[in-house]
């Protein structure tokens, strides 16, 4: 077996620091739900029972990172020459699935109430098992963030947010009770129509953030890498800059221009020094491909 590089050895430690974080939120969120559904289907509050579903969903999407992040640390193969970390992204991107199925449940549950129904049955206990999960919720917001920020995960960073939705439809749902408790049965299910909202909102950020990892949409802005590539010794230009990945897995490919009349061996000696020079400027790059060539003639000096 090939000894690990220390890339592979600090990729494995970041995997398994994600992973530490999904499995401490899963425990976190499934508590939260099981509280949100067993009070729902106790009292028969549309916005209680939606708000549960809705935590189940972030439980879900859970499971999925960490099956997400498994897939993910496979080393590349014949068939995955760039690896296989977008897996983690698909991931991601399956977060936004089950919120589709989230919103269409708590919609038609919301609309079902509204057309007639019994109103919901509102305690003390009510209000006390929201808050406590919200407080929850909010530590699990802070925690993820945090670590995801710290990792630059977009697995945590998407997971997080889906959480930050629950603590939005929790304090709607609290504004839901309260008027319940106050003679308003009615705005049971247009809080849970409130928290439909939110989760559409909340997965359209996280498909537009997926989706541009896997359309390949450029991560290092090309004036940034040209700056870098620029201060490189012996370059005298360069052009076909272009990025792609995530912001913690980069992939950069560029053409750079060396003296015409330079060695090859030079050339290539000090092409590594740029590589080298761009890989420890952004740790994020996983690779640098460097194609080079001599420069168009209007870029000679004296020519």
């Amino acid at each position: 077996m090939a000894a690990r590089t220390r890339a592979d050895v600090l990729i494995l430690a970041r995997n398994d620091a994600v992973n530490r974080v999904l499995f401490r939120v899963l425990i976190l969120n499934l508590a939260v739900a099981v509280a949100k559904l067993m009070l729902g289907y106790g009292t028969g509050a549309v916005s209680v029972l939606s708000d549960g579903f809705h935590s189940l969903t972030d439980a879900a999407s859970n499971v999925m990172g960490l099956v997400g992040l498994r897939a993910s640390l496979k080393p590349p193969d014949d068939d995955h020459p760039y690896g296989h970390r977008k897996y983690e992204t698909l991931a991601a991107a399956g977060i936004f699935v089950f919120l589709l199925f989230v919103v269409v449940e708590v919609s038609r549950s919301a609309l079902n109430r509204l057309a007639g129904g019994a109103a919901p049955r509102v305690t003390i206990m009510s209000f006390g098992v929201m808050i406590v999960t919200l407080v929850i919720n909010l530590v699990v917001v802070r925690y993820e963030g945090n670590e995801g920020r710290r990792l630059s995960s977009e697995l945590l960073h998407a997971d997080a947010m889906a959480t930050k939705s629950d603590v939005l439809t929790s304090c709607a749902v609290l504004i839901s009770l309260a008027a319940v408790w106050l003679g308003y049965p009615v705005l049971d299910p247009i809080g849970g129509l409130v928290i439909a909202v939110f989760i559409a909102r909340t997965g359209w950020e996280i498909a537009r953030d997926t989706s541009r990892v896997l359309s390949d949409r450029a991560v290092l802005a090309e004036d940034d890498i040209r700056r870098v590539v620029m201060s490189s010794p012996g370059v005298v230009g360069c052009h076909h800059i272009r990025s792609r990945g995530s912001a913690d897995h980069t992939f950069v490919d560029l053409h750079v221009w060396y003296p015409p009349d330079m060695p090859l061996h030079e050339a290539h000696r000090l092409s590594h020094i740029l590589k080298d020079r761009l890989m420890s400027t952004y740790p994020h790059i996983a690779d640098a491909i460097i194609h080079i060539e001599p420069p168009p003639p209007a870029a000679i000096p004296n020519h």
